[in-house]
């Protein structure tokens, strides 16, 4: 497992405690083991606020994870997810179906190995700004959009996961950095999102009509 490690470097004692990377990185500290259950990856959040969650959730619609229906899988529970940011529920709760999937642990720090250097980097430009649209009463309104995210990575829409995965995290990382300019752009990547998804869908049908034709 010790090589399993190897190319994260050594920026986790360079990421600040509280941030997304810091919990990527602990995440990889704790792969032990051949496979990992999405249950024991949500463990590693404890009591996190749902951004944390948001950006686990909508990594694996952004990175390829093979042998892994991610967009099924994980657009299913953001979807569940956003419910409950819809209810007002402070403590997040998955079905025990899903927490007990089990994931390959080099899949896992395969995905972590490309995620971790753009999140550090995108973590670089965001700062506390704008506060009212990080405030706990902005979660249901936002819920909404994640919700409709969710539903969109979970769609079978060919490249359709990417652009919703980006505005989910987009929007997880404003929340957890305390930055409203961050949640004011994940909200347009949602609405271009809902654009981009229509079009391909568009596009998917016009084919068959004409293949059929």
């Amino acid at each position: 497992m010790r090589a399993m490690t190897e190319g994260l470097g050594d920026r986790a004692t360079a990421a600040p405690a509280g941030t997304a990377t810091a919990l990527l990185h602990r995440i990889r500290d704790h792969l032990r083991t051949d496979h990992v259950t999405f249950g024991e990856l949500l463990d590693h959040l404890g009591e996190r606020a749902p951004g944390f969650l948001l950006v686990l959730l909508s990594i694996p619609a952004i990175v390829p994870t093979p042998g892994v229906p991610a967009g099924l899988v994980f657009g299913t529970v953001l979807a569940l997810v956003s419910l409950q940011m819809i209810a007002g529920q402070q403590a997040l709760y998955v079905p025990g179906w899903l927490s007990r999937r089990r994931v390959s642990s080099g899949v896992v720090h395969g995905m972590l190995v490309r995620a971790v250097p753009v999140m550090d980097r995108i973590e670089r430009w965001l700062a506390p700004r704008y506060a009212a649209l990080t405030r706990p009463a902005m979660l249901r309104p936002l819920g909404f959009l994640v919700l409709v995210m969710g539903v969109l990575i979970a769609l079978p829409i060919p490249f359709g996961n990417t652009v919703p995965g980006i505005a989910v995290l987009v929007i997880a990382l404003g929340l957890i950095m305390r930055d409203g300019l961050a949640v004011a752009a994940g909200v347009a990547l949602s609405l271009l999102a809902v654009a981009v998804s229509a079009g391909l869908i568009a596009a998917g049908y016009w084919m068959v009509v004409t293949a059929t034709a």
